[in-house]
């Protein structure tokens, strides 16, 4: 078969040979970005990923893999992102391509697969043996996991900390992490490192606050149930986040969620998260961060109401209550059958 090409009135120039060569591997975004930026050489990024329909990490890890293939030269500068191409004398097309880092956090991050290396028998031999640091956190890993690891998941160990940079400290607290849960496969903690390091958690502190924020909502969610009657069944989206916020973002105690479902049942005559949830915000936005704190506005309520000039037809408990169920009925509406 044979193609003619229908040029009409543009055309458009590729460097044939390196882009042959990257072919055949080329992911279908990279192709897209390909004909996108010599369609269009001169873009910013975060529109040219919006006209492809792709994210900006997406756009520019694209954009980086042809660069490596040699189509072109590109320089990593803080200012906006802009492709330019220039013809020169001899009619070849060079292009120039400022490619800020893809990352928000000012630390560098090894490029991450979706699985770690695999190290030939030589490469884990002379990383373990060498300097004995990769076999004490073997070592170590073994004895929190409980079990004497085979090649790969040795091999795992050593790849979290040479191809991740992650810290003896940070594999030994994830291994302790994962041993708490009852997970002792080596596989397990490969694939949390991974979810964690890609969501920039990569150091010792941010994983320490992370299980910290994990046990608080784990701890709130088997109250939660309890006090819900939600058993076993898997909760729904939005009553995860009704127990990430009172657990984690309002750091509100069990005490004062029990308050707040005794005030459902007794108006709603049934267990609604999400009119709990209502009245949780409401003492959030008001500063009400315990029992007691509640207690005291609703003594102060009670003092303004009864002091309420002769005649006032405006009344604090039907204004706070109306204000109340707006806020039910929006949360309602967002979470129908919670």
């Amino acid at each position: 078969m044979k193609i003619v090409p229908i040029y009409k009135n543009k055309v458009l120039s590729l460097p044939a040979e390196a882009v042959e060569e990257k072919l055949a591997s080329a992911s279908q975004d990279e192709l897209r970005v390909l004909l996108s930026v010599f369609l269009d050489p001169e873009f910013e990024v975060p529109e040219r990923a919006a006209v492809l329909d792709m994210t900006e990490n997406a756009f520019v890890r694209a954009l980086a893999a042809w660069q490596d293939a040699g189509v072109f030269r590109a320089e990593s500068k803080n200012a906006a992102v802009r492709t330019r191409v220039k013809k020169k004398d001899d009619g070849q097309v060079s292009m120039t391509v400022e490619v800020p880092e893809p990352i928000k956090k000012e630390k560098k991050r090894t490029p991450i697969r979706t699985t770690l290396p695999v190290y030939s028998a030589d490469e884990l031999s002379g990383l373990v043996e060498g300097g004995g640091q990769y076999r004490e956190l073997i070592d170590s890993c073994q004895q929190i996991l409980g079990k004497i690891f085979n090649t790969g998941e040795a091999a795992i160990i050593v790849g979290l900390a040479d191809h991740l940079a992650l810290t003896p400290d940070y594999i030994l607290l994830l291994c302790s992490y994962a041993a708490g849960m009852g997970k002792r496969s080596v596989r397990y903690v490969e694939k949390t490192a991974i979810e964690f390091y890609d969501n920039d958690i990569s150091t010792y502190q941010e994983l320490e606050d992370e299980l910290k924020r994990r046990e608080e909502r784990n701890s709130m969610e088997g109250f939660v149930r309890e006090l819900f009657g939600i058993g076993r069944r898997a909760t729904i989206k939005k009553e995860r986040e009704f127990i990430e916020n009172w657990a984690c973002r309002y750091h509100f105690s069990r005490e004062l969620i029990r308050k707040a479902f005794e005030i459902t049942v007794a108006k709603t005559h049934e267990a609604n998260m999400n009119y709990t949830n209502a009245i949780l915000e409401n003492w959030y936005a008001a500063g009400l961060n315990t029992p007691e704190d509640v207690d005291g506005a609703e003594e102060e309520r009670s003092k303004q109401r009864d002091n309420r000039p002769p005649g006032t037809s405006f009344n604090t408990d039907d204004f706070f209550e109306a204000a109340l169920r707006r806020s039910y009925g929006d949360t309602k509406k967002e979470g129908e059958g919670a």
